[in-house]
């Protein structure tokens, strides 16, 4: 038992490990002028879209998705709104939810995965809806939890641009 204990903990921090030496690269979209990073290690960048209003990125097993864009608020609907309807969506999974000024975050698991979801909201002008999605098997929780927070914090879009 004690074996079985030493070789788990070993995994778990060897997994730790491998993402937080990952490398990570910073996607930049020239049209509704946002970022984030992602690590193109574990992450491949795929194919943009016909409308370039953002991208997909995912590992070579398929087992990990994360995606990231930008949309006009045509319907001009509030962030609350866009929140509830996110909370919505994700059903009786959700573990975290914040909704705060200008973005909110909801997370949780259903069907094996993990997900993650930031939105943030940029207003004046013209309103913006920026949202990145991540999901990933929950036996790879201690691998990408630290490359969650990492990418979150680094996902920003430029308040002067005018997309």
């Amino acid at each position: 038992m004690r074996k079985l204990f030493t070789t788990s903990l070993f995994i778990t921090l060897l997994a730790a490990a491998v993402i937080g030496q990952s490398k990570f690269t910073t996607y930049d979209n020239d049209r509704f002028y946002f970022s984030i990073e992602y690590p193109s290690d574990v992450l491949k960048m795929q194919a943009p879209p016909a409308n370039n209003d953002g991208r997909t990125f995912r590992s070579k097993d398929k087992t990990v998705e994360m995606r990231v864009w930008g949309q006009y608020n045509a319907l001009d609907r509030t962030l609350s709104e866009e929140y509830n309807e996110a909370l919505a969506g994700y059903g009786s999974g959700v573990t975290y939810k914040v909704l705060g000024e200008n973005s909110f975050v909801i997370s949780g698991t259903a069907g094996g995965k993990i997900y993650y979801q930031k939105t943030m909201l940029r207003t004046g002008g013209v309103e913006v809806f920026y949202t990145f999605t991540i999901e990933y098997p929950k036996a790879q929780k201690s691998k990408f939890d630290r490359a969650v927070t990492r990418i979150a914090r680094s996902f920003k879009f430029d308040p002067d641009a005018e997309p």
